[in-house]
């Protein structure tokens, strides 16, 4: 059994190897509450009374505003209290003196921020008008949505309105299909695999089953309405008979739409059937069809139509794009892609950089996505000429990162 006091030791001597193991890459896996940000701060400030870095050679990436904030904070005010107790004329003091004036260089802020002084600072490698503007998330979603507008204008103008109609005609609607475009917009540095060969699903699977338990349940409800109103299943039914009278079932989209009534959750009160046995039966029936039958099939017709919605939508994103560039518009996608372009393709930039941001710390390392580590590495790695962040290797003690998988907004 581990006692209290070795899980303390060992804790005492992880924070003291922090410290004082300074030419070595650390990745620090740390819960909440156990004090991450600390354990940041005192690296920096070992660096700093080391010599081994001043302020301007440090970049410290983290998640959110408010935590650069805090960590901007505490950084401030370990300075101070280090430099209260070093000694007169000391070398330590000297430095400590020349970080506090070095603050306003440093750099503790997000990943975009990050990426968007990169990008400011080379905008001409990086093919990019010198002025471009970065737009914060309500922004980018606002011109996302004219430009959505735009794009359908376009279409209606140049008479292509049948592509949208192409949608409606298979129960797309126009709503739906704006969420999707958002949703590909956000993510347009993935390739996104169209199928074609997927068939559709055969309509005849809720024809010869719906249709009947319709049929038969709505023997069981009363021809006068209860006094506390119908109950769900029986509304369904009824508004699902009244479809069948009025609408024709050879209609794959007719059965598509009568079948979307019963993807609910359906409230049985048993009291207002003619037949309380019979409406507990119908309940557990109509309960199973939807999981085994309806939403199966559901599922299938999501798949087929897909290709569709895609192939509408991604022009529409393209679209999008270009105008968002063409204006001089980064969203905070751009940073990121074009931040790791810039490195990714000019040496000279990828080593001024190394040298620029000797120390690179980041927090929340959990939720860094493939894009920020491909920039990370670059940045700290050993050898400038290496293109290919997978076979970089970063310089001693240039990164440390601290994370807590258990925190990750993205679980496995």
């Amino acid at each position: 059994m581990i006692k209290e006091q070795d899980l303390i030791q060992e804790d005492q001597e992880a924070r003291t190897r922090i410290e004082t193991d300074l030419d070595t890459t650390l990745l620090v896996e740390a819960g909440a509450g156990s004090g991450k940000t600390t354990s940041i701060v005192s690296r920096m400030i070992a660096l700093i009374k080391t010599g081994k870095a001043q302020v301007r050679d440090i970049a410290a990436i983290t998640f959110t505003n408010k935590a650069a904030s805090e960590l901007m904070r505490r950084f401030r005010m370990r300075l101070e209290s280090e430099l209260a107790k070093a000694s007169e004329g000391s070398q330590e003091r000297t430095r400590l003196e020349e970080a506090i004036r070095q603050v306003p260089e440093s750099y503790i802020g997000t990943i975009h921020a990050f990426c968007g002084r990169l990008l400011r600072e080379r905008p001409i490698e990086a093919k990019l008008d010198p002025a471009f503007k970065e737009m914060d998330e309500q922004e980018n979603r606002e011109f996302r949505d004219q430009c959505w507008d735009e794009y359908l204008e376009i279409l209606r103008a140049n008479g292509e309105e049948s592509r949208i109609d192409e949608l409606a005609a298979l129960e797309v609607n126009i709503e739906d299909v704006k969420r999707a475009y958002s949703r590909a917009a956000q993510y347009e540095d993935v390739t996104i695999i169209i199928d074609k060969t997927v068939s559709q699903p055969d309509f005849n699977i809720i024809r010869d089953s719906l249709f009947s338990m319709i049929e038969e349940a709505a023997c069981y409800i009363p021809s006068v309405e209860p006094e506390k109103d119908w109950d769900d299943l029986q509304k369904a039914i009824r508004m699902a008979n009244r479809y069948l009278l009025s609408r024709d079932t050879s209609d794959e989209m007719n059965v598509l739409s009568l079948a979307k009534l019963f993807n609910r959750s359906l409230t049985v009160r048993q009291n207002r059937w003619t037949d309380k046995r019979m409406a507990k039966g119908f309940d557990q029936q109509f309960t199973d069809w939807k999981i085994t039958t309806l939403q199966p099939f559901l599922q299938a017709w999501r798949e087929y139509i897909h290709p569709k919605l895609i192939g509408f939508v991604l022009p529409a994103v393209d679209y999008y794009r270009k105008r968002r560039l063409g204006a001089g518009k980064l969203n905070f996608q751009d940073l990121l892609i074009k931040a790791a372009e810039l490195l990714r393709s000019v040496p000279e930039v990828r080593a001024y950089f190394g040298r620029r941001y000797c120390h690179l710390f980041v927090d929340e390392f959990q939720d860094t996505d493939p894009i920020q580590a491909e920039m990370m590495l670059l940045l700290t790695g050993a050898n400038p000429e290496e293109s290919n962040w997978r076979k970089q290797r970063p310089r001693s003690g240039s990164l440390f990162v601290v994370g807590d998988p258990k925190q990750s907004i993205v679980r496995p």
